[in-house]
C-alpha cells in the first residue's frame, strides 16, 4: 500500500524536518500517541532515525481479543542520499506481538518543491486471523502516513 504526498518546499527543507528528533517527537504527541521518544544518528553514507513510540488504538473486537489497546512500537528509518533525492526505509516492530510494519520511501524534487512516496507491507505471523490482522494494520498505516504528512505541510507552512 503506497501513500504519497506534494510539498511546496524543497527536498532538502523536507528531509531535514524529517529527521530532526523534536520535530518528531512534538508530531506524535500532537497526533495523539501517549508517549515518544526520538534519537538520530547521521555519518556520511545515512541517516537512522530511532523513533520508540506508545500508542493507544481503538481496536476490532476480534483483534481485542489479541492485542492491548495500547502498545509499544520500535521503528527504525534509515535514509540515503541518492542525488537530489533521499531513499530509505523504515521497519516498525509492536513490543510483544508478531508484528512486523516495513516500508520503503523516496523524497523527490519536483518542479515545485518535493514528492514524499512511502510503500507499505506488514507481517503478522498470527495462526488463522494473521491475513485480517495484516489488512487492518495497512489501514491503520496509510492512515497514519496522511495524517502525519498532513501535519507536516501545516509545520512548514503550506
Amino acid at each position: 500500500m503506497s501513500v504519497s504526498y506534494e510539498f511546496d518546499h524543497d527536498v532538502q527543507t523536507v528531509y531535514e524536518t524529517l529527521t530532526e528528533p523534536q520535530f518528531l517527537v512534538d508530531r506524535c504527541l500532537a497526533l495523539g500517541e501517549l508517549s515518544a521518544e526520538c534519537e538520530v544518528e547521521e555519518d556520511e553514507h545515512s541517516t537512522v532515525v530511532k523513533l520508540v513510540r506508545e500508542v493507544s488504538r481503538d481496536l476490532p473486537r476480534v483483534l481485542a481479543k489479541l492485542f492491548d489497546a495500547v502498545q509499544v512500537t520500535d521503528m527504525v528509518e534509515t535514509w540515503q542520499p541518492d542525488g537530489e533525492s533521499w531513499r530509505g526505509t523504515w521497519e516498525l516492530g509492536v513490543r510483544g506481538q508478531p508484528v512486523t510494519v516495513a516500508a520503503s520511501f523516496q523524497l523527490e524534487p519536483t518542479s515545485t518543491g518535493s514528492r514524499y512516496t512511502v510503500s507499505h507491507s506488514a507481517r503478522a505471523k498470527i495462526p488463522l486471523v494473521g491475513k485480517q490482522v495484516e489488512k487492518y494494520i495497512l489501514g491503520q498505516t496509510a492512515s497514519g502516513a496522511t495524517d502525519e504528512l498532513v501535519y507536516l505541510r501545516d509545520y512548514l507552512g503550506g
